[in-house]
């Protein structure tokens, strides 16, 4: 097969052998176009690497597969699942196919091995100088210890891969390390859009450095099959904002717009049956006269069907910033069918965004819409009580019978004051309050959840997870 391969024992070429093959059929499962002429080509180029080096090996396979630059990241997904480091192998250690890295990295304990970790300032510093510098090592290095430290592997041990980088990402808030990043950038005056898309880059490789890291190690635990079978094509309405794929969220994306379009079509013709109101009985009975009395032609009282005014309170922090910008994107590309729209993001601070959502053709950049918002007011992670009682002192003035309150959210407020009595005034001014939770039902009241709490206050809690469900629920509130 290759060089290093046939000097190697006959179980050891059949164990890599096994796994190019199973990699070949998992990239076309998560389709990716691979020909047998690529998978030739693959061959042939790992016989002039390295395979004890992970780096060469990866990139061999990267640059005989790959094609299109969307279906990078289901490589390096798919990568990561086939050929997983081993247990205990540093964050940034260079391993081969199935081999040890160099030597192993110093990790943080994990939550609840009863030691203390370092001050969350710590990582904080050394992220943002990782991030300053582009220090790819450190940056990979620093993911593993995040991991190691926030994912609780081993006090939850059979929870999904979607769930270990939420943990992950609620400690590590990286739209507040943006803005700090880009604090950073205009005090040293090297500011400016392109200081500001590098700086938004390097925070989008970071997270996936972050989600790299929790495959590695669940790979080991559970298998390649079972983590492997996560990224298998599924249809797009189905698939959870909070954890697909990069090529997947382009197409989520994508779906966006035509979707909008056949929505509002379909809120349109709701709102004109809507016209039609209770039995006209007098109009009914003297139409019914011209057919002997007969109500073939019954009549109905009109009624007006008027726009909602629609107020949008969104959380942006950790990974469900996501689920934010899908449900955002949806309401912008409808704002027709609402009387008025305000839009409004928050972390622990609040600060509206309507302006950045105006009435263009162009895809909103959500995401430089939230780093340039102000919604860290301390700490920078979420605190719902605070961002309640801030939005009734701002914005709850302009509240009326006419509105329509939504927030988005995932109600985890750090075992924090969750602001029942501001959420409650702000219920009472309100035509209708809505609540929409990206999280599965079966997590919502685990660790520092207080959904239980928040939803009496509401007319209706929406499991929103996937494109179906946000579509049936927009529906059903406008």
């Amino acid at each position: 097969m290759v060089a290093s391969a046939r000097s190697a024992p006959d179980g050891a070429a059949r164990s890599l052998e096994t796994s190019l093959l199973e990699f070949f059929h998992r990239l076309r499962q998560a389709r990716v176009p691979v020909s047998m002429v690529e998978v030739l080509d693959a061959i042939a180029a790992l016989g002039h690497v390295d395979l004890a080096d992970r780096a060469q090996f990866r990139a061999a396979l990267a640059m005989t597969l790959v094609k299109r630059a969307e279906d990078r990241h289901a490589f390096e997904v798919l990568f990561d699942v086939c050929f997983p480091l081993t247990p205990g192998s540093g964050a940034a250690g260079q391993a081969g196919p199935g081999g040890s890295p160099p030597g192993p990295t110093p990790a943080w304990p994990a939550e609840g091995a009863g030691s203390s970790p370092p001050p969350s300032t710590d990582l904080l510093e050394a992220l943002l100088d990782a991030l300053r510098h582009d220090d790819q090592a450190a940056l990979r290095t620093l993911a593993g210890l995040a991991v190691d430290r926030y994912a609780g592997l081993d006090a939850q041990p059979d929870a999904s891969e979607r769930y270990y980088l939420y943990r992950v990402l609620r400690q590590v808030e990286l739209y507040r390390l943006l803005q700090l990043a880009l604090a950073a950038e205009d005090d040293a005056e090297a500011g400016g859009p392109q200081g500001r898309e590098e700086l938004g880059r390097r925070i989008d490789d970071f997270r996936r450095m972050l989600a790299e890291q929790v495959r590695h190690r669940l790979a080991v635990r559970v298998g390649t099959e079972q983590v492997a079978e996560l990224y298998r094509d599924r249809q797009l309405d189905d698939l959870d904002f909070l954890g697909a794929t990069f090529t997947q969220l382009g197409e989520l994306r994508q779906a966006v717009r035509p979707l909008a379009r056949k929505l509002a079509a379909r809120v349109a013709q709701k709102r004109r049956l809507r016209r039609r109101g209770r039995l006209d009985v007098r109009r009914t009975v003297r139409r019914s006269l011209s057919s002997g009395g007969v109500p073939v032609n019954p009549a109905f009282r009109a009624v007006h069907a008027s726009k909602p005014d629609l107020w949008v309170l969104a959380d942006v922090s950790g990974s469900v910033v996501e689920f934010a910008k899908f449900t955002l994107s949806l309401l912008h590309a409808m704002n027709q069918e609402f009387a008025r729209m305000r839009s409004f993001a928050f972390v622990d601070g609040v600060d509206e965004v309507t302006g950045l959502l105006d009435d263009s053709d162009q895809a909103v950049d959500l995401r430089n819409a939230f780093a340039r918002a102000r919604v860290v007011w301390a700490d920078g992670h979420s605190d719902y009580g605070n961002v309640f009682e801030r939005f009734a002192e701002r914005y709850g003035p302009d509240l009326d019978a006419r509105s329509t309150l939504i927030v988005m959210g995932d109600a985890r407020g750090n075992y924090r004051d969750p602001g029942l009595e501001a959420l409650r005034g702000l219920r009472a001014k309100a035509r209708r309050l809505y609540w929409l939770n990206p999280e599965p039902r079966s997590e919502w009241d685990a660790t520092d959840s207080v959904m239980s709490l928040y939803a009496p206050l509401c007319d209706r809690v929406f499991e929103v997870r996937n494109l179906r469900q946000l579509t049936a629920c927009v529906y059903e509130i406008t």
